[in-house]
């Protein structure tokens, strides 16, 4: 009955629940006569600086500049920072990821691997098992997102869709495309009169509508009419100098003949767009997506701010410090 108890959903939501009204209790500025509670201050020993000099050397064949070893410092201030959040939030409770690494663990070094695995995880938990870079990696990402959510946040307007839009414009604008008909003349069909050929039915067709000049055409396998083809698209199927010469054509009237891999071809331009932004509707999707991504960013941002202000910070050979990012500023 207990350990069906423990793993019934609403235990879960009790305890997720817990989490947040302790996350907005601790902090300052959610209940501003609250006392806020009080944190182990976090300090970053020389050794430890050394260490991360050490590391980087390795990887990097080069000892860290000044200012890489300060963003590795703040790194390592942060990671500490929602680690310890995380546990005090209890973030690793029930957590199936948690459970699996505790239980993977006890059996790599018990002599029962048998054992029920309730009564694993519980040991493991009670030998400290559970300080572990890799549990301590999930719970720093669980935490992570957790500063990042914001549930109370409005529907994104109109407005700012678009000026998403247009302040990522590089990353949604659309490149020139064009749209042509074309009248083609197969060397497997015409043989040795195909340039012959190709200026006679010019001629003919000059008088022609693209859907009736279309109907003289000889098969071809891409299709007569090529709407809104881009310069790589007709590139990529064409080659560069076909492309060269049709998106350089007048619209409105026909010209060629054009070689072509395939063969030539009489082309008809309808228009040649010039490189322009989608209507918002059209990719709103990816827009939303992109301004939650921000809000998210932002959200996360305000959140560590506020989670370093609970906590006294010392570097050492830098003292203690308001904050972690004046030591960008410092030598």
């Amino acid at each position: 009955m207990v350990r069906r108890w423990l793993r019934h959903p609403l235990l879960h939501f009790v305890v997720i629940g817990a989490a947040l009204f302790a996350l907005r209790a601790f902090w300052p500025g959610a209940e501003p006569d609250r006392p806020q509670a009080q944190r182990e201050p976090l300090v970053v020993t020389a050794a430890r600086i050394e260490t991360l000099r050490a590391d980087f050397t390795r990887r990097w064949g080069k000892p860290p500049t000044a200012q890489e070893l300060s963003a590795l410092i703040v790194q390592t201030l942060d990671e500490e920072l929602l680690y310890r959040e995380a546990r005090l939030l209890a973030l690793d409770y029930e957590d199936p990821s948690v459970r699996r690494r505790l239980i993977e663990k006890m059996r790599a070094v018990g002599s029962h691997p048998g054992r029920d695995p309730d009564e694993l995880a519980r040991e493991a938990r009670a030998l400290g098992l559970d300080d572990d870079a890799v549990i301590r990696r999930l719970l720093v990402e669980k935490m992570r997102i957790l500063l990042a959510q914001d549930p109370q946040a409005p529907a994104f307007t109109e407005e700012q869709l678009r000026d998403y839009l247009q302040r990522h414009r590089e990353r949604f604008e659309l490149p020139p495309a064009i749209t042509f008909t074309q009248v083609f003349l197969s060397e497997a069909r015409h043989g040795a009169g195909l340039k012959r050929a190709a200026q006679t039915l010019l001629r003919r067709i000059r008088a022609l509508s693209p859907p009736d000049a279309a109907g003289l055409s000889d098969p071809f396998l891409l299709g007569l009419r090529l709407q809104a083809w881009t310069w790589n698209r007709v590139t990529a199927r064409f080659g560069k100098p076909f492309a060269e010469q049709v998106f350089a054509l007048r619209p409105g009237a026909w010209s060629g003949p054009i070689e072509s891999p395939y063969g030539l071809h009489l082309v008809w331009v309808e228009e040649v767009s010039v490189r322009h932004l989608p209507e918002p509707e059209s990719i709103r999707q990816q827009l939303v997506e992109g301004l939650q991504a921000e809000q998210a960013e932002a959200q996360l941002a305000r959140g560590m701010e506020r989670l370093r202000g609970l906590y006294g910070i010392q570097v050492e050979g830098h003292g203690e410090l308001s904050s972690p990012r004046t030591l960008a500023a410092r030598p």
